[in-house]
């Protein structure tokens, strides 16, 4: 198999928007595509998810995936991981007060209370619209609304994984269930896509998460997540090709290779960009290493009778 699929580099991270990069991707050219996009109002660094308002954020998840079903081989599988978010800002400001069941009368925290006047690292996964779906407080249900919008531009929905964490991140107290997993949504181009019968792929998945060494990546899946999508296509081989839009650390990568397929990556952060790379340099080398160590001749003496 050639060591590029158009411009790019197989087993290799590119750096850039994925919205431009996937415009040079070859048609029909990936097989499985493995991805979690930045969560909307999770990170203040560029990309997709610093959108003001959720409404645009879908539009752009929407005009991302709809530029990969082209790219897709027609027995192609796409695997979204994505969260929600609550319409409620962790920056609570004095204003938010008429929001409040707390309190001891349940309208709210005294006027000096830190839950109004503490500083805290900024989160946007707020809107103040107030309408409609963008209620104060609303669950916005952006997974299920991004896979409705998918549906309308042409992919097949094939299924929802449920990845309960063994180790979930702790909630403070609140008037709603703790979340303990996310979604995994299952899409496809043709439903005569690829897919392991046997044994059959269960629809929970019970994965702890993981710390890894190098720059920090802190919405980072653990990598048994990518390697159950990928060995649920079906096939494996370097002609199969894993592509992850939203590289991040390469965790997808890392389970691609590891599973003796090929691999494309992009990645807007540079940081992430040379930290993954250097990971999947690593592996290979590792892999080189092995292959070398079985090709040795066994070292047997001789011994006169």
């Amino acid at each position: 198999m050639s060591k590029k699929i158009g411009p790019f580099e197989l087993n290799r991270v590119t750096e850039g928007d994925c919205l431009q990069l996937i415009s040079q991707l070859p048609d029909e050219s990936i097989d499985v595509l493995v991805t979690s996009p930045p969560y909307w109002g999770q990170r203040v660094s560029q990309g997709a998810g610093v959108e003001e308002d959720p409404r645009e954020y879908l539009r752009v998840m929407t005009d991302i995936f709809a530029s990969f079903l082209p790219k897709m081989k027609k027995q192609g599988l796409l695997w979204l991981n994505i969260g929600d978010a609550y319409n409620t800002p962790v920056n609570w400001s004095f204003e938010d007060k008429k929001y409040s069941s707390l309190g001891a009368n349940g309208t709210g925290l005294a006027d000096h209370n830190s839950a109004y006047v503490k500083p805290r690292a900024k989160r946007k996964a707020f809107t103040d619209k107030n309408e409609n779906w963008l209620s104060y407080g609303n669950l916005l249900a952006l997974p299920n609304r991004l896979v409705i919008s998918l549906c309308d531009k042409g992919f097949l929905y094939r299924g929802e994984i449920i990845w309960r964490k063994k180790n979930p991140m702790p909630e403070g107290r609140c008037r709603r269930a703790h979340r303990q997993h996310e979604p995994i949504f299952l899409l496809a181009k043709d439903e005569r896509h690829l897919f392991r019968t046997t044994p059959p792929v269960g629809s929970v998945w019970d994965i702890a998460n993981e710390k890894i060494d190098g720059p920090a990546h802190y919405s980072r899946f653990p990598e048994e997540l990518p390697r159950r999508c990928i060995e649920a296509y079906g096939q494996a081989g370097q002609d199969v090709v894993i592509f992850d839009p939203f590289s991040g650390s390469g965790t997808t990568g890392i389970a691609a290779l590891k599973l003796g397929c090929s691999y494309i990556g992009f990645e807007i952060d540079p940081v992430q960009v040379v930290a993954s790379n250097e990971r999947l340099k690593l592996l290979r080398q590792q892999e080189v290493k092995v292959k070398q160590t079985l090709k040795q001749p066994e070292n047997h003496s001789t011994f006169a009778e």
